[in-house]
């Protein structure tokens, strides 16, 4: 519906283009014009209070609202639900298949590859080892640390042994 509305002056089209850019900081020309002219005023408060005003909703709404989109849809048929014991012997003799079935593939087990272990011929540990278990051109005494324990007690008996024998 259209009516017959006189044109808006050039001067309320300024001011209330800066009222909607910002209604609390206008120029001094708009600031002068809104004073004067009682509908840009008006405009220039009502502005305002669009800003502050918020959409209040009532206490609980959001919380009770799905609870009220679902009574006003139509009750569908009831699915009826498998019981639970049928459930629990079909369980049970899946379980009683899968153990029944893992025993008897045990049983009937036959080794691929029998395994056949031959002992190795003892060795006297003093053949294995080095007459020497120092580095050549290492000061002997600097490596001693370094050996573990049982190197260091042959190291010993070693130097014993040797200091017993009669010398040439």
């Amino acid at each position: 519906m259209k009516g017959n509305f006189p044109p808006v002056p050039e001067a309320c089209q300024r001011a209330l283009a800066e009222i909607e850019a910002d209604p609390l900081r206008l120029t001094a020309a708009a600031e002068a014009h809104v004073r004067a002219c009682p509908a840009c005023s008006e405009t220039r408060i009502a502005w305002l209070a669009l800003e502050d005003a918020e959409a209040l909703a009532p206490a609980g709404y959001f919380e009770r609202l799905p609870d009220r989109i679902l009574s006003k849809l139509p009750a569908g048929p009831r699915r009826r639900r498998p019981h639970l014991a049928l459930w629990a012997m079909a369980a049970g003799l899946l379980l009683a298949v899968g153990t029944g079935g893992f025993w008897i593939g045990r049983a009937n087990r036959t080794p691929m590859v029998e395994a056949t272990l031959t002992p190795l011929p003892a060795m006297d540990p003093h053949d294995a080892l080095p007459d020497t278990p120092f580095q050549e051109g290492e000061d002997d005494y600097a490596q001693l640390p370094n050996l573990s324990a049982e190197q260091a007690r042959m190291v010993i008996e070693r130097v014993r042994n040797q200091d017993d024998r009669p010398q040439p």
